[in-house]
């Protein structure tokens, strides 16, 4: 193996051994662009809206795309391509960013570790199924999937963000861009149904790098809504946990948990 291509190899390797069990979210370099403009657009893993900027790496990629208007366009990149997304526009409008992640998984080897995660992310009944299924407190393997949409305006930024049909899913049914000052809803949808009583964490950054956060809670229709302050960007946040399939426990040699996360990143226009 060429020396190049074994570095890169390397490099791909540590930055997956780093992107482990915390958020996953898309950031886009300017969030409102004129037409026919190139959106960049970072891929980020890290907590309270602050991380790692991860490269383009098609060998964790399952799902990245583009969707504007009724238009669906598949996304491609170089491998190390930093930011991860470049994306051409050609047409006005409410442009969504799409990307779904490959399994991966990380081994907690401090069950007070693993108990701090469930119970910050709404699953404390997590534990009690643990003792129930007779397992180990070390070590616990855990699968984790992502699912990350960021919302761009595109010109005018007019338009609807619907579901793409990804296992779990945060959709805005109402378009931050164009519904400016006003109560958003926002509806977490699990295999196309909408999941209640589900723990939403928004983390909220502004320009000077100021980062806070509040928890929702999905109702019967798995909707929540919150008023965005202008010039302030949102990162929408929610996780289920669940036993995993015999076929992923197979595959991951052994995971006993499996954790979905889905995040809906925007940024509140500025009022003019």
């Amino acid at each position: 193996m060429p020396f190049r291509t074994a570095l890169s190899t390397l490099f791909i390797c540590l930055t997956l051994g780093t992107a482990q069990a915390h958020e996953v979210w898309i950031e886009p370099l300017k969030w409102e662009i004129d037409t026919g403009d190139v959106l960049m657009a970072h891929r980020i893993n890290g907590e309270d809206f602050k991380g790692s900027k991860l490269i383009w790496n098609p060998q964790s990629t399952v799902l990245a795309e583009k969707r504007l208007g009724g238009q669906i366009t598949p996304l491609e990149g170089r491998t190390g391509n930093k930011p991860a997304f470049r994306v051409p526009t050609s047409d006005e409008g409410l442009l969504t960013l799409i990307y779904q992640s490959t399994h991966s998984t990380i081994t907690y080897r401090d069950y007070a570790k693993f108990a701090r995660f469930v119970t910050s992310k709404g699953w404390k009944e997590t534990l009690e199924s643990h003792s129930a299924r007779k397992l180990p407190e070390t070590p616990i393997k855990e699968a984790y999937v992502r699912f990350a949409k960021a919302l761009v305006a595109v010109g005018d930024g007019a338009g609807e963000d619907t579901a793409r049909g990804m296992e779990l899913e945060l959709v805005a049914l109402d378009n931050p861009y164009t519904e400016v000052g006003t109560e958003l809803r926002f509806q977490l949808l699990y295999r196309d149904a909408p999941l209640a009583g589900n723990k939403i964490t928004v983390f909220t950054g502004d320009d000077a790098g100021q980062v806070s956060d509040f928890n929702l809670t999905t109702d019967a229709d798995g909707r929540v809504s919150f008023t965005p302050e202008p010039g302030v960007a949102y990162l929408i946040d929610s996780v289920l946990l669940r036993e995993p399939a015999r076929e992923l426990v197979i595959e991951t040699k052994g995971a006993v948990w499996e954790s979905l996360w889905a995040s809906l990143t925007f940024r509140a226009p500025d009022i003019q």
